[in-house]
């Protein structure tokens, strides 16, 4: 009996990998600083190695086959355990810049903490750091404008890897005065005062519109806020109520606080 071993290369891997994300051959040469051809030569070859193709067209991109949507999972493994091994074979700490997108919930919140294990672990690389909408973001991570998006999912973009960090509660939030003292507040309470809330293109706004289907009520009036924090300045001045995840408005803006206006007195 026979064995064949292959001899693959990270390289094929790391080509397959940026053709993927980006789709395109093209594009793919640019970011690897390669000319197409020599892209194109990798992929055959990675191709010859395997038995089959892994990537199609499909229009003007070019998409991973099924075998290589398989081995896209696989080429994110390996080609994290090799630049490992580079770090650890070199003795010098990691170094680069790492461009990371996150919407404001999560730079209000835990983000820092993140931070900070980021800069423990790697203490040489640097983050450029974008705030922006979860939208938007998404749309920077396929241009390849960002290279991580800290975003509330579910997200769904081919060539991309999707890891879970968990969930974000939801709070309403305003004035005391707002708050019932003998009773929680309702849907139907909620949609009767002015709301502050995300624009359109937010995942935020959505929940809160289907939070509302769901009670079979229609807010009267709600307002676009881009920023968590001026709209919880407008809250805090007692007219208002802003949904938002649970932890950002542990302040007291000019003297002012907020409370969570839906809690059983």
């Amino acid at each position: 009996m026979r064995i064949h071993y292959m001899g693959m290369d990270s390289r094929h891997l790391e080509t397959l990998l940026w053709v993927a994300r980006l789709g395109g051959i093209g594009a793919a040469a640019q970011h690897l600083n390669l000319t197409q051809p020599a892209v194109t030569r990798r992929i055959q070859e990675l191709e010859r190695e395997l038995g089959a193709k892994v990537l199609r067209r499909q229009g003007r991109n070019v998409v991973p086959t099924a075998v290589g949507q398989t081995c896209l999972g696989s080429a994110e493994r390996i080609l994290s355990e090799v630049a490992t091994m580079r770090v650890a074979a070199s003795g010098k700490p990691a170094v680069g810049t790492i461009r990371v997108g996150v919407v404001e919930s999560i730079a209000l919140t835990w983000f820092q903490n993140f931070l900070a294990r980021i800069e423990g672990r790697y203490p040489k690389v640097q983050m450029e750091i974008d705030v922006d909408l979860s939208n938007r973001l998404i749309t920077k991570l396929a241009r390849r404008q960002i290279d991580i998006a800290l975003v509330p999912g579910p997200v769904q973009l081919p060539g991309v890897v999707r890891v879970s960090l968990g969930d974000c509660v939801m709070k309403w939030l305003g004035h005391p005065q707002l708050c019932p003292k003998d009773r929680e507040m309702k849907a139907a309470d909620l949609a009767e005062l002015p709301i502050i809330g995300m624009p359109q293109d937010a995942n935020a706004y959505h929940s809160i519109i289907n939070w509302f289907e769901e009670a079979e009520v229609s807010p009267g009036l709600m307002h676009c806020c881009k920023q968590l924090q001026r709209g919880g300045s407008a809250s805090a001045a007692g007219s208002r109520c802003q949904s938002a995840a649970a932890g950002p408005f542990r302040w007291r803006p000019r003297g002012r606080r907020l409370e969570d206006i839906r809690r059983t007195a």
